[in-house]
């Protein structure tokens, strides 16, 4: 979802990740605009607040002077003394920047981003299939760095084309990575199936046409979820919103 992907970048920006983490994001911010546009945007608020908090200083003193801020109980009014209206500055900036990514948030017009299965890829063991790969693909497909699951979820398909839960997520990974037509290509025989993943298939299918602006098509294949379907829910939804 979108705003796991704000939080991310607020973790990279912020140096709170650990190696293999921060290798990851920079790994997918090579190929994920939207990525790419979080980062340009929190890193310009991160300069915008630093000049107005300390406009003179080093980032130690910006870091120390915010993290004076979070430790300073609002009870304490002799404490807070002239720091005051400068902290009921930051209080306006940061009520409009909350207001600003969580309420008006242009991408929440995106449809695409607010109805794309976010479930975690779960796997279990299974004949024929190499399961390291097979854990590792799972690893990147739930950090959503589709683009480093996209080969070993096609390697281990590749070798198992009749396995429906590979498919499945293969089939995922090539929408996120935007190979729509590859992507139908694979879901359309799970979805003429008869397997557990047949109406995840029609889903993922009306989502590839929803990211391409397809709208007739995206509302033809949601149809095809019934009632009592786990999607259900989400298409109808969604059709409402077409």
């Amino acid at each position: 979802m979108i705003e796991d992907k704000i939080l991310l970048t607020a973790r990279y920006v912020e140096g709170d990740m650990n190696e293999t983490e921060r290798m990851g994001f920079e790994m997918r911010v090579q190929y994920e605009l939207d990525l790419q546009e979080h980062l340009k945007d929190y890193n310009e608020i991160h300069q915008s607040l630093k000049i107005h908090l300390a406009p003179n200083q080093d980032d130690d003193l910006f870091r120390d002077t915010l993290y004076a801020f979070h430790k300073q109980p609002f009870v304490e009014e002799a404490k807070v003394g002239t720091l005051k209206p400068l902290f009921n500055w930051l209080t306006g900036v940061l009520a409009t920047l909350l207001l600003v990514f969580l309420i008006w948030a242009p991408w929440r017009t995106n449809l695409y981003n607010q109805y794309a299965d976010g479930r975690a890829m779960n796997i279990s063991p299974s004949k024929g299939i190499n399961n390291n790969d097979l854990e590792n693909a799972a690893l990147y497909y739930n950090q959503r760095n589709f683009y480093a699951a996209k080969p070993l979820l096609q390697k281990q398909y590749q070798a198992n084309p009749k396995n429906a839960m590979l498919a499945y997520y293969y089939g995922n990974s090539l929408i996120e990575t935007n190979n729509l037509d590859q992507a139908r290509a694979i879901l359309n025989p799970i979805y003429a199936g008869k397997s557990a993943f047949k109406y995840d298939a029609a889903y993922a299918i009306a989502l590839s046409y929803l990211k391409n602006d397809r709208k007739q098509d995206t509302k033809i294949w949601l149809q095809k979820i019934p009632a009592d379907a786990v999607q259900h829910k989400a298409a109808v939804q969604l059709i409402n919103k077409l």
